[in-house]
């Protein structure tokens, strides 16, 4: 029997029709997507988005519980204490009678106060003498280290802590240093001074660059940033003692390499992203938050790709219970170990169940994190690796606030200070040392030729 025209035009509907629906089961897990189950910042959540997740709540009242260990300020030690007044009553509380003696261990009660700061001033009055054998006028020159901006190194280091660490614009530093020190500023000097600075801190932070290649674990991550209105992305590697920040117009590979140097040797922590695919799968770090969310927007799709996530999700779940057993030391390594391979065989069926899957989106995400399968668990076997990216996020989250009020920078000059700043004072953090004294000290020892002081820990 011969095929009619009617039966070619009817299948030819039916895969229009089967095409559509899974398009529509597509978009509608796009729309479905927010913070919680993918990689979109907060930000970006619609409205009704689910809130953020938070603890379970026990059933007690908030506040410090019954029985709980009491947390009061630590008094100055009396030696560091500028005044002392003492306070003793003149009558009994009962009956009036006078009274008078010394409390061997009396109640001590301190009040810190900071003094009304005045900014000073020191005048260079520069004569200009005439030769009486040639006529020729001099004029003398500034002492050594004296700057020739109407500002010293300490003001300047303040202006560019405001700046960097606290993420001030320059007219609320402008208002800042007139209001708190009686210093008059203007928003230019505010650039200059944040450029001056930026000159002073090229060495160390060069120094953090040679340094970090060298380190044995490494956390990288990267978010958009804006240079004279053009796209670009702000980079960050962080180890356990450094962090270095770049701001690039790409967010390649070539970028990556240039942080870290093409041979490093140590491991690497980050998410999916293709700029991290040269470095070795066997000294990757996948980030299991980021997979985490991906298995719950596999959910979004339909009932398939839906119970592969599902289960994903519960697997990951159980991963963190028992990781988090061994990071608070109620569980071995060595036990931990054990568990953790049954639970892989299983991660593994599930992400194979998932790349055979109806789903297209669904099962391409399963084929590319099989690709990287190994880099799920070095984990479990390397002490010191972290199961996520936390520690990259969290540096990065301060640069990104300060681009959601800057919006970016104006010149690749202004880039420079932007990236070397944040390299300052994320790695001072890191290493509980004092910011404003540490710009301070690079502020004078550029003024006086010297080296800046060293940004690696002792």
């Amino acid at each position: 029997m011969e095929r009619d025209w009617r039966d070619d035009r009817i299948e030819e509907l039916e895969t229009l029709v089967a095409w559509f629906r899974r398009r529509v089961v597509e978009l509608e897990a796009q729309l479905a997507q927010f913070s919680g189950n993918s990689s979109r910042p907060p930000s970006t959540d619609p409205p009704g988005a689910p809130p953020p997740s938070r603890p379970k709540r026990t059933g007690r009242r908030r506040g410090g519980q019954p029985g709980h260990e009491k947390h009061t300020r630590a008094l100055v030690p009396p030696e560091q204490v500028d005044k002392i007044q003492t306070c003793k009553p003149k009558a009994c509380r009962r009956c009036g009678k006078a009274i008078a003696g010394n409390d061997p261990d009396p109640y001590r009660h301190q009040v810190i106060e900071i003094p009304r700061a005045k900014a000073t001033v020191e005048e260079f009055q520069l004569h200009a003498l005439g030769c009486e054998t040639c006529g020729i006028t001099t004029r003398a020159t500034l002492p050594p280290g004296v700057p020739t901006s109407p500002f010293g190194p300490r003001l300047q280091a303040l202006v560019a802590v405001l700046s960097g660490a606290y993420r001030l614009s320059k007219r609320a530093i402008e208002e800042l240093v007139g209001d708190a020190f009686g210093v008059p500023i203007a928003l230019g000097s505010v650039s200059n001074l944040e450029q001056a600075t930026s000159e002073a801190l090229a060495a160390p932070v060069e120094e953090i660059a040679q340094a970090l290649p060298k380190e044995s674990i490494v956390h990288m991550d990267e978010t958009g940033w804006f240079e004279q209105s053009k796209r670009a992305w702000l980079w960050i590697a962080v180890s356990a003692r450094m962090a270095l920040f770049a701001i690039r117009h790409s967010r390649g590979a070539k970028v990556a390499q240039e942080l870290l140097g093409t041979t490093f040797p140590g491991i690497l922590i980050s998410d999916r992203w293709s700029a991290y695919e040269w470095v070795d799968v066997q000294r990757r770090q996948l980030c299991w938050a980021h997979l985490l969310r991906q298995f719950l927007g596999f959910q979004t799709y339909d009932a398939e790709a839906s119970a592969i996530g599902r289960s994903l999700e519960l697997l990951a779940e159980t991963m963190f219970h028992l990781w988090h057993r061994v990071r608070d030391g109620t569980m071995r390594r060595r036990d931990f170990q054990k568990r953790m391979e049954p639970l892989r065989t299983h991660v593994i069926a599930r992400l194979r169940e998932g790349a055979d899957c109806s789903s297209p989106a669904v099962a391409g995400r399963c084929r590319e994190i099989l690709k990287l399968e190994p880099a799920l668990w070095t984990f479990v076997h390397v002490e010191g690796v972290e199961p996520t990216n936390n520690e990259g996020e969290r540096r990065i989250r301060h640069a990104v606030m300060w681009r959601k009020t800057s919006f970016g920078t104006d010149s690749p000059n202004g880039s420079r200070f932007v990236e070397r700043i944040l390299t300052v004072v994320t790695t001072l953090r890191m290493q509980q040392r004092n910011v404003l004294d540490y710009l301070t000290d690079a502020c004078h020892a550029a003024l006086h030729g010297r080296p800046a002081p060293s940004l690696l820990a002792a």
